[in-house]
Protein backbone atom coordinates (compact mmCIF):
# COMPACT_ATOMS: atom_id res chain seq x y z
CA UNK A 1 0.00 0.00 0.00
CA UNK A 2 1.30 3.39 -1.01
CA UNK A 3 2.74 5.53 1.95
CA UNK A 4 0.36 9.07 2.26
CA UNK A 5 2.27 12.27 2.95
CA UNK A 6 0.75 12.10 6.25
CA UNK A 7 2.24 8.93 6.95
CA UNK A 8 5.61 10.10 6.05
CA UNK A 9 5.14 13.06 7.75
CA UNK A 10 5.10 11.43 10.97
CA UNK A 11 8.02 9.69 10.43
CA UNK A 12 10.07 12.58 9.34
CA UNK A 13 8.88 13.71 12.48
CA UNK A 14 10.04 11.15 14.57
CA UNK A 15 13.25 10.53 12.80
CA UNK A 16 14.03 14.86 12.93
CA UNK A 17 13.22 16.49 16.02
CA UNK A 18 16.40 18.59 15.42
CA UNK A 19 14.50 20.39 12.56
CA UNK A 20 12.11 23.08 12.98
CA UNK A 21 8.72 21.86 12.54
CA UNK A 22 7.10 24.64 14.44
CA UNK A 23 8.05 27.37 17.11
CA UNK A 24 5.66 26.13 19.92
CA UNK A 25 7.00 28.69 22.73
CA UNK A 26 6.03 31.38 20.14
CA UNK A 27 2.79 33.07 20.04
CA UNK A 28 3.45 34.59 16.10
CA UNK A 29 3.19 32.54 12.94
CA UNK A 30 5.42 31.64 10.24
CA UNK A 31 4.01 31.55 6.65
CA UNK A 32 6.34 29.99 4.19
CA UNK A 33 6.50 29.76 0.24
CA UNK A 34 8.39 27.44 -1.41
CA UNK A 35 9.54 26.94 -5.08
CA UNK A 36 9.90 30.69 -6.56
CA UNK A 37 10.49 33.47 -7.11
CA UNK A 38 8.52 33.41 -9.93
CA UNK A 39 7.97 36.64 -12.14
CA UNK A 40 4.01 37.07 -11.97
CA UNK A 41 3.41 34.81 -8.69
CA UNK A 42 5.71 36.33 -6.41
CA UNK A 43 4.54 39.96 -6.84
CA UNK A 44 1.17 38.70 -5.87
CA UNK A 45 2.57 37.19 -3.36
CA UNK A 46 3.65 40.46 -1.48
CA UNK A 47 1.53 42.68 -2.79
CA UNK A 48 -1.44 39.93 -0.59
CA UNK A 49 1.47 40.25 2.22
CA UNK A 50 1.68 44.17 2.32
CA UNK A 51 -1.83 44.68 2.32
CA UNK A 52 -2.53 42.43 5.73
CA UNK A 53 0.94 43.46 7.13
CA UNK A 54 2.22 40.23 6.94
CA UNK A 55 6.27 39.14 6.94
CA UNK A 56 7.01 36.15 5.63
CA UNK A 57 9.98 33.28 4.71
CA UNK A 58 10.49 32.12 0.78
CA UNK A 59 12.72 29.25 0.41
CA UNK A 60 13.53 30.20 -3.29
CA UNK A 61 15.26 26.73 -5.43
CA UNK A 62 18.88 28.74 -6.67
CA UNK A 63 17.98 28.53 -10.34
CA UNK A 64 14.92 30.79 -10.09
CA UNK A 65 16.73 33.19 -7.72
CA UNK A 66 19.35 33.61 -10.62
CA UNK A 67 16.78 34.18 -13.20
CA UNK A 68 14.85 36.80 -11.28
CA UNK A 69 17.28 38.79 -9.33
CA UNK A 70 15.17 41.59 -9.36
CA UNK A 71 12.32 39.70 -7.20
CA UNK A 72 14.76 38.71 -4.55
CA UNK A 73 15.40 42.23 -4.18
CA UNK A 74 11.83 43.43 -3.58
CA UNK A 75 12.20 40.35 -1.13
CA UNK A 76 14.89 41.62 0.79
CA UNK A 77 13.32 45.25 0.22
CA UNK A 78 10.09 44.53 1.81
CA UNK A 79 11.71 43.17 4.68
CA UNK A 80 10.89 39.57 4.15
CA UNK A 81 13.46 36.13 5.17
CA UNK A 82 14.88 34.38 2.00
CA UNK A 83 15.86 30.67 2.37
CA UNK A 84 17.60 27.95 0.75
CA UNK A 85 15.27 25.53 -1.31
CA UNK A 86 18.29 23.80 -2.99
CA UNK A 87 19.59 25.25 -6.73
CA UNK A 88 17.56 22.59 -8.86
CA UNK A 89 14.88 21.34 -6.17
CA UNK A 90 16.73 18.09 -5.46
CA UNK A 91 15.65 14.96 -3.43
CA UNK A 92 17.86 14.17 -0.64
CA UNK A 93 16.32 10.59 -0.63
CA UNK A 94 16.86 10.03 -4.28
CA UNK A 95 20.16 11.93 -4.51
CA UNK A 96 23.83 11.18 -3.37
CA UNK A 97 24.36 13.43 -0.57
CA UNK A 98 27.49 14.81 -1.97
CA UNK A 99 25.62 15.40 -5.22
CA UNK A 100 22.76 17.03 -2.79
CA UNK A 101 25.08 19.06 -0.77
CA UNK A 102 26.77 20.49 -3.73
CA UNK A 103 23.41 21.39 -4.79
CA UNK A 104 22.67 23.17 -1.40
CA UNK A 105 25.77 25.31 -1.49
CA UNK A 106 25.58 26.50 -5.45
CA UNK A 107 22.07 28.14 -3.99
CA UNK A 108 23.38 29.55 -1.36
CA UNK A 109 25.74 31.60 -3.75
CA UNK A 110 22.31 33.32 -4.48
CA UNK A 111 20.05 32.60 -1.11
CA UNK A 112 22.67 34.01 1.16
CA UNK A 113 20.55 32.23 3.57
CA UNK A 114 21.25 29.89 6.69
CA UNK A 115 17.65 28.78 6.70
CA UNK A 116 16.95 25.43 4.66
CA UNK A 117 14.20 23.23 3.78
CA UNK A 118 14.79 20.33 2.12
CA UNK A 119 12.69 20.15 -1.30
CA UNK A 120 9.59 17.55 -1.20
CA UNK A 121 10.82 17.42 2.93
CA UNK A 122 13.23 14.89 1.24
CA UNK A 123 16.32 14.28 3.57
CA UNK A 124 18.25 11.54 5.41
CA UNK A 125 19.06 11.79 8.91
CA UNK A 126 22.62 11.67 7.99
CA UNK A 127 21.87 14.69 5.69
CA UNK A 128 20.09 16.35 8.46
CA UNK A 129 23.15 15.71 10.82
CA UNK A 130 25.48 17.27 8.00
CA UNK A 131 23.31 19.98 6.80
CA UNK A 132 22.61 21.29 10.42
CA UNK A 133 26.03 22.57 11.50
CA UNK A 134 25.48 25.19 8.82
CA UNK A 135 21.63 25.58 8.59
CA UNK A 136 18.30 25.51 10.37
CA UNK A 137 16.87 23.03 8.54
CA UNK A 138 12.99 24.22 8.51
CA UNK A 139 9.86 21.83 7.47
CA UNK A 140 6.01 22.67 8.54
CA UNK A 141 3.24 21.87 10.82
CA UNK A 142 0.89 23.18 7.85
CA UNK A 143 0.76 22.19 4.66
CA UNK A 144 -1.82 23.99 2.35
CA UNK A 145 -1.50 21.59 -0.84
CA UNK A 146 -1.92 24.41 -3.27
CA UNK A 147 0.07 22.46 -5.23
CA UNK A 148 -3.48 19.98 -5.68
CA UNK A 149 -4.42 20.75 -9.50
CA UNK A 150 -7.82 19.01 -8.21
CA UNK A 151 -7.47 20.76 -4.68
CA UNK A 152 -11.01 21.63 -2.88
CA UNK A 153 -9.97 24.82 -2.12
CA UNK A 154 -13.06 25.62 0.31
CA UNK A 155 -12.31 22.53 2.13
CA UNK A 156 -8.72 23.22 2.54
CA UNK A 157 -8.84 26.58 3.87
CA UNK A 158 -11.44 25.32 6.64
CA UNK A 159 -8.40 22.43 7.32
CA UNK A 160 -5.58 25.14 6.93
CA UNK A 161 -7.12 27.60 9.27
CA UNK A 162 -8.41 25.17 12.09
CA UNK A 163 -4.80 23.70 12.19
CA UNK A 164 -3.06 27.26 12.50
CA UNK A 165 -2.04 27.90 16.41
CA UNK A 166 0.47 29.88 17.94
CA UNK A 167 3.83 29.14 16.10
CA UNK A 168 2.85 27.13 12.87
CA UNK A 169 5.11 27.32 10.32
CA UNK A 170 2.78 26.88 7.14
CA UNK A 171 3.54 26.42 3.48
CA UNK A 172 2.18 27.78 0.34
CA UNK A 173 3.69 27.44 -2.84
CA UNK A 174 4.84 30.63 -5.26
CA UNK A 175 4.71 28.41 -8.51
CA UNK A 176 3.05 28.06 -11.48
CA UNK A 177 1.93 24.54 -10.47
CA UNK A 178 -0.13 26.30 -7.08
CA UNK A 179 -0.76 29.71 -8.86
CA UNK A 180 -4.80 28.63 -9.30
CA UNK A 181 -5.03 27.73 -6.12
CA UNK A 182 -3.06 29.87 -3.91
CA UNK A 183 -5.18 32.90 -5.20
CA UNK A 184 -7.67 30.89 -3.66
CA UNK A 185 -6.20 30.73 -0.27
CA UNK A 186 -3.87 32.72 0.09
CA UNK A 187 -5.93 35.87 0.42
CA UNK A 188 -8.62 34.43 2.62
CA UNK A 189 -6.07 32.57 4.79
CA UNK A 190 -3.97 36.07 5.67
CA UNK A 191 -7.47 37.71 6.33
CA UNK A 192 -8.53 34.73 8.51
CA UNK A 193 -4.59 35.13 10.81
CA UNK A 194 -5.48 38.89 10.86
CA UNK A 195 -8.86 38.44 12.68
CA UNK A 196 -7.49 36.03 14.83
CA UNK A 197 -4.93 38.36 16.01
CA UNK A 198 -2.06 36.44 14.97
CA UNK A 199 1.18 38.17 14.26
CA UNK A 200 2.58 37.11 10.73
CA UNK A 201 6.38 36.78 11.21
CA UNK A 202 9.30 35.99 8.92
CA UNK A 203 11.60 33.29 10.38
CA UNK A 204 14.93 33.95 11.80
CA UNK A 205 18.17 33.52 10.27
CA UNK A 206 20.93 31.12 12.37
CA UNK A 207 23.12 33.55 13.81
Amino acid sequence: MKRTFETIYRILKRLAPSCIWNKPKDASIYITFDDGPHPRITPWVLDQLKEHSAKATFFMVGENAVNHGDIVQSVKDQEHCIGNHSFNHLKGWSNRSSKYYQNIEKASASTSSTLFRPPYGQIRPSQIRFLKKQYQIVMWSVLSKDYLKNLNCKRALKRICKQTKPGSVIVFHDSEKAENQLKQLLPEYLAFCKSKGFEMKALSEKP
